[in-house]
Protein backbone atom coordinates (compact mmCIF):
# COMPACT_ATOMS: atom_id res chain seq x y z
CA UNK A 1 0.00 0.00 0.00
CA UNK A 2 2.71 2.50 0.84
CA UNK A 3 4.09 1.87 -2.11
CA UNK A 4 0.84 2.53 -4.01
CA UNK A 5 0.81 5.39 -3.03
CA UNK A 6 4.18 6.47 -3.72
CA UNK A 7 3.91 5.94 -7.06
CA UNK A 8 0.71 7.65 -7.26
CA UNK A 9 2.55 10.41 -5.65
CA UNK A 10 5.38 10.66 -8.07
CA UNK A 11 2.68 10.50 -11.04
CA UNK A 12 0.92 13.80 -9.48
CA UNK A 13 4.20 15.59 -9.15
CA UNK A 14 5.25 14.12 -12.86
CA UNK A 15 1.75 15.63 -14.34
CA UNK A 16 1.73 18.90 -11.95
CA UNK A 17 5.85 19.60 -13.29
CA UNK A 18 4.56 19.45 -16.92
CA UNK A 19 1.46 21.23 -16.67
CA UNK A 20 4.17 23.85 -14.96
CA UNK A 21 6.03 23.86 -18.11
CA UNK A 22 3.13 25.26 -20.42
CA UNK A 23 3.35 29.17 -20.95
CA UNK A 24 0.53 31.20 -22.09
CA UNK A 25 1.07 33.71 -24.66
CA UNK A 26 -0.73 36.48 -25.62
CA UNK A 27 -1.27 37.62 -29.28
CA UNK A 28 -3.21 41.22 -29.74
CA UNK A 29 -5.46 41.70 -32.37
CA UNK A 30 -5.06 45.33 -33.71
CA UNK A 31 -7.19 46.94 -36.73
CA UNK A 32 -4.24 45.76 -39.14
CA UNK A 33 -1.77 44.03 -37.35
CA UNK A 34 -1.06 41.18 -34.88
CA UNK A 35 1.27 41.97 -32.30
CA UNK A 36 3.87 40.45 -31.42
CA UNK A 37 3.85 39.75 -35.51
CA UNK A 38 5.75 36.36 -34.36
CA UNK A 39 5.66 34.83 -31.02
CA UNK A 40 8.03 32.33 -30.49
CA UNK A 41 6.74 29.25 -28.37
CA UNK A 42 6.86 25.68 -27.12
CA UNK A 43 4.87 22.88 -28.15
CA UNK A 44 1.87 22.75 -26.02
CA UNK A 45 2.00 26.15 -24.58
CA UNK A 46 -1.27 28.11 -25.26
CA UNK A 47 -1.88 31.25 -27.41
CA UNK A 48 -4.58 34.20 -26.06
CA UNK A 49 -5.49 36.07 -28.76
CA UNK A 50 -6.68 39.27 -26.80
CA UNK A 51 -9.22 41.18 -29.72
CA UNK A 52 -8.22 45.38 -28.79
CA UNK A 53 -9.32 45.89 -33.07
CA UNK A 54 -12.58 48.08 -32.09
CA UNK A 55 -14.45 45.27 -34.71
CA UNK A 56 -15.16 41.58 -34.48
CA UNK A 57 -12.34 39.60 -35.79
CA UNK A 58 -12.01 36.92 -37.58
CA UNK A 59 -8.69 34.39 -37.62
CA UNK A 60 -7.76 31.75 -40.38
CA UNK A 61 -4.75 29.35 -40.63
CA UNK A 62 -2.72 29.64 -44.03
CA UNK A 63 -3.86 26.15 -45.12
CA UNK A 64 -7.36 26.61 -43.80
CA UNK A 65 -6.92 23.78 -40.46
CA UNK A 66 -8.25 26.06 -38.18
CA UNK A 67 -10.15 28.89 -38.04
CA UNK A 68 -11.12 30.88 -35.07
CA UNK A 69 -13.48 33.36 -34.34
CA UNK A 70 -15.62 35.85 -34.36
CA UNK A 71 -13.63 37.27 -31.38
CA UNK A 72 -15.86 40.55 -30.42
CA UNK A 73 -13.74 43.76 -29.37
CA UNK A 74 -12.54 42.88 -25.91
CA UNK A 75 -13.13 39.63 -26.75
CA UNK A 76 -10.62 36.21 -26.08
CA UNK A 77 -9.74 32.98 -27.51
CA UNK A 78 -6.91 30.51 -26.15
CA UNK A 79 -5.77 27.65 -28.24
CA UNK A 80 -3.15 25.17 -27.73
CA UNK A 81 -0.33 25.09 -29.97
CA UNK A 82 1.33 21.53 -30.92
CA UNK A 83 4.04 21.19 -33.22
CA UNK A 84 2.71 20.43 -36.28
CA UNK A 85 -0.07 23.17 -36.01
CA UNK A 86 -0.08 25.43 -38.98
CA UNK A 87 1.67 28.12 -37.30
CA UNK A 88 0.91 31.20 -39.72
CA UNK A 89 -2.61 32.81 -39.73
CA UNK A 90 -4.48 35.71 -40.99
CA UNK A 91 -7.05 38.21 -40.68
CA UNK A 92 -10.05 36.35 -42.65
CA UNK A 93 -11.76 39.75 -43.21
CA UNK A 94 -9.27 41.62 -44.51
CA UNK A 95 -8.06 41.17 -48.14
CA UNK A 96 -7.29 42.92 -51.28
CA UNK A 97 -9.08 43.34 -54.90
CA UNK A 98 -7.01 39.93 -55.84
CA UNK A 99 -8.11 38.11 -52.53
CA UNK A 100 -4.37 38.12 -50.75
CA UNK A 101 -5.08 38.12 -47.13
CA UNK A 102 -3.20 41.78 -45.99
CA UNK A 103 -2.84 40.77 -41.82
CA UNK A 104 -0.64 38.04 -41.13
CA UNK A 105 0.81 36.96 -37.96
CA UNK A 106 2.84 33.86 -37.14
CA UNK A 107 3.94 31.32 -34.35
CA UNK A 108 7.26 29.96 -34.32
CA UNK A 109 8.51 26.90 -31.94
CA UNK A 110 12.09 27.84 -32.69
CA UNK A 111 14.08 29.68 -30.47
CA UNK A 112 13.54 33.40 -30.25
CA UNK A 113 16.46 35.46 -31.73
CA UNK A 114 18.77 37.45 -29.13
CA UNK A 115 19.69 40.98 -30.10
Amino acid sequence: MKRAISLVATVATLASATAAQAAEHTILILPDAYFPAVTYIDSGDTVRFHNISGNDHNIIAKNGAWEIGPISHGGEYFMVMEQGIQNTFFDKDATDGDGAYLTQGNVSFSDAPLD
